[in-house]
């Protein structure tokens, strides 16, 4: 969960809950995983409830340091976003497009697939993303499977994409028209088109979903306070304050910022897939990265 949104709700919490007496560390994806697996690792179980990409959460599974939830939101929340053992779940999705700027893209020209982006047209640097689009790449192999997947990776690379660090700059980069394509997160373009700017994205298939979840703590010190939060942010007052965060949830009863991002209506891949088993040197290798 990024810092912003974290603070919504943590300032919900506070004031809603002000006899629990709670303490909360932020930090990016691998410093936070690496903090959770050293303390296990010397016998200290001191987080209570951990909320970041699945793919660290698997993991954590994977160790046994994930509890099972009880909370009466969890019926809200769609089967394919959620673990069958309630393990975890999926609070909003961050879905991996092909974006483009419609000045720059003829509304001939738009690929309407992923496949698409292998026309020569769009050679040497005209497509760009993020070089740790980790999620969107091992997505793509996962639908696909290897052969297929792999096969469209080599091909990608050789068509020379643009890469470029973050994919909030990347959307504002294709708005300004530096790029005419890019792969990027389709809320954030559709943010950037809803106010104006000549950008717009396409209703691929697969549409790679990276998942940002909440878990408990298999062994929680503070299991009660715990479990306020969980419900909190699995609550429907907690998925509106993602929604207005510009996150697109998952909670079934509430509707996205923009119908088009609906899960419903799109051909939607959740990437559940434990980040150990996502080798970065993969991707750096298709890519031609050091």
């Amino acid at each position: 969960m990024q810092p912003e949104d974290s603070t919504k709700l943590i300032e919900l919490y506070r004031s809603r809950y002000p006899f629990v007496d709670a303490s909360f560390f932020r930090a990016g994806s691998a410093p936070l995983l690496n903090r959770i697996l050293t303390e296990s690792r010397s016998g200290r179980f001191l987080f209570d409830a951990v909320s970041g990409k699945v793919s660290d959460l698997l993991l954590l599974q994977k160790r046994g340091l994930l509890g099972t939830m009880v909370s009466s939101e969890l019926a809200a929340y769609p089967d394919k976003f959620r673990d069958k053992q309630n393990r975890w779940v999926d609070i909003y999705n961050n879905y991996y497009t092909i974006a483009y700027n419609s000045q720059r893209v003829r509304p001939a020209e738009v690929p309407a697939g992923w496949d698409d982006l292998l026309d020569p047209r769009w050679s040497d640097g005209k497509i760009t993303l993020d070089p740790r689009s980790y999620d969107w790449y091992f997505g793509m192999l996962t639908a696909w499977g290897g052969q297929k997947g792999g096969d469209f990776m080599r091909r990608l690379n050789q068509q020379k994409p643009a890469l470029r660090d973050g994919n909030v700059l990347i959307a504002n980069l294709l708005a300004a028209g530096e790029f005419p394509i890019a792969i990027t997160y389709a809320h954030l373009v559709e943010r950037l088109r809803t106010r104006g700017a000549p950008v717009d994205w396409v209703s691929v298939k697969p549409m790679v979903a990276a998942p940002i979840s909440i878990a408990m703590a298999a062994r929680p010190m503070n299991p009660n306070a715990a479990n306020l939060f969980v419900d909190l942010v699995l609550s429907k007052e907690g998925s509106e304050i993602l929604k207005t965060m510009g996150r697109v949830p998952t909670r079934g009863d509430v509707q996205p910022s923009a119908k088009r991002l609906d899960a419903k209506a799109l051909d939607l891949f959740p990437l559940h897939v434990s980040s150990d088993e996502m080798d970065p040197e993969d991707f750096r290798k298709s890519f031609g990265l050091r």
